[in-house]
């Protein structure tokens, strides 16, 4: 059942460690300064999706493109036809589910099993310009802010590295595992999630104490000096989603709800007690939040979109009894997510239909941003883990063992499998990132992927 109550105000276990009056306000993901340059002063202004920083063509600097994680780059383009793998990087990590991010003409990736690092590799050829070890492998993409990177690891360290040189400008050590949620960096502060710490299998009553909540961490970009943290879940929730960040708001979901959080104090703007996924994140855009639930039991998948300011709801879109884990983008006035479902059989006499239900399907859905309504949908491969990414009138996808590339009007472009030297071809949970002409995309063999246009 969905409960639609929202919860303004309150917090009990936020604990706010250092004031944050007196800040130097800086930019977000798509601000860039040269090392050593002091960070520009903050402009009031609204910036216009038009009016983009100069170098964002080659860039793709966090998750999701930008604070608002909204996967759109709008001056960025990628192959729109006769695909191919351009090169391959080898991480020597097991796997590379993490996404990639890009600023300039160099690529930065994380290794996602042991012994995990940092790799910076130059676009065009795929040659590794740095390599930064890390205390635990990175699960999460990075952000790359002002010539500085940051990532947190299964170690419990958050790392920032400098992108010239790969060397370490400051790590700290929060007691608490880093997992999938990636930094997102806005106006001098970084916001991540963590799964909180504890053994990894619960034997008893003395392993059950050693449980800490998750939270939401708030540090100083420029000291790593932790801000606030907001940590007011049960014990067993985690927060694996990427949080959101637009108008003083951090937006982000657990378990069984979405969040708003004021950046400076970490105190509750508000909450919904919605069925979500604490893997799922959402996206900010023309003052809704955007979040596609997960089905879970008798509650089917759907997209929502609330308002940014009051977490109320806007409208919702049926997304069916389908797998959803991932975060919608948003351009242009049009929401795209990716959803797949499986057919179930039992094995038990009878025929196939008695014995199984559901179909076996992958879909790219693009709905309407502000009526809700339904666009169109695409028919992609299945199993999709991976976020979409949209640029030039192309949206990228990551399903199953490869990349699909469907149009803005709802035409498939292409389609590329990707093989292995594994027996099982890789699959495909990270995210793309379009810059340069090519898109760019981590696999489970533990290859960092580039492709263009042959």
């Amino acid at each position: 059942m969905i409960d639609d109550e929202v919860s303004n105000g309150g917090w009990s276990r936020r604990r706010a460690i250092a004031a944050v009056g007196g800040m130097v306000a800086v930019g977000g993901c798509l601000t860039e300064s040269k090392p050593g340059q002091s960070p520009p002063a903050q402009d009031t202004t609204p910036e216009s999706e038009d009016e983009e920083d100069s170098s964002a063509s080659d860039s793709w600097p966090c998750f999701g493109y930008d604070a608002g994680n909204r996967g759109s780059a709008p001056a960025a383009s990628g192959p729109t036809q006769n695909p191919q793998v351009e090169w391959t990087f080898d991480a020597g990590t097991p796997t590379m589910n993490s996404s990639p991010v890009v600023l300039e003409d160099v690529v930065y990736t994380t290794g996602t099993g042991d012994p995990g690092g940092i790799r910076a590799v130059e676009t065009s050829s795929g040659k590794q310009v740095w390599k930064f070890d890390t205390d635990g492998y990175v699960s999460s993409a990075p952000a790359v802010v002002d010539g500085v990177l940051y990532a947190g690891t299964w170690g419990k360290q958050f790392y920032a590295v400098d992108i010239e040189s790969g060397n370490q400008r400051w790590t700290v050590d929060v007691g608490h595992r880093f997992s999938s949620s990636s930094p997102v960096v806005a106006d001098g502060r970084i916001f991540v999630g963590t799964i909180g710490d504890g053994p990894l299998v619960v034997s008893g009553p003395e392993d059950e104490e050693k449980f800490e909540a998750c939270a939401l961490f708030a540090f100083d970009a420029e000291t790593g000096n932790e801000l606030w943290r907001y940590d007011d879940f049960g014990e067993r929730d985690h927060i694996e989603s990427s949080p959101a960040v637009a108008d003083g708001r951090v937006h982000f979901t657990g378990e069984n709800a979405v969040y708003a959080l004021d950046v400076e104090t970490g105190e509750v703007v508000w909450s919904r007690n919605i069925v979500g996924s604490s893997y799922a994140s959402p996206a900010v855009g023309d003052e809704l939040v955007y979040y596609a639930a997960p089905y879970r039991g008798d509650s089917p998948s759907r997209l929502w979109a609330l308002n940014a300011e009051t977490g109320e709801t806007r409208w919702t879109y049926g997304l069916g009894n389908t797998s959803q884990k991932i975060s919608p983008a948003v351009a242009d006035g049009t929401v795209y997510v990716p959803a797949s479902s499986s057919r179930v059989c039992l094995l038990s006499g009878g025929s196939d239909d008695d014995n199984c239900s559901g179909v076996t399907r992958g879909r790219l859905y693009a709905v309407d941003a502000k009526a809700g309504t339904e666009r169109w949908k695409a028919e992609i491969k299945t199993d999709t883990r991976s976020s979409p990414a949209v640029a030039d009138g192309v949206v990228y996808v990551g399903c199953r063992n490869g990349v699909s590339a469907v149009t803005v009007d709802g035409e498939n472009a292409w389609r590329l499998d990707f093989e292995g030297e594994r027996e099982d071809s890789p699959y495909v949970e990270s995210s793309p990132a379009v810059a340069a002409g090519r898109v760019f995309i981590g696999a489970s063999d533990g290859q960092l992927r580039s492709i263009s246009e042959e």
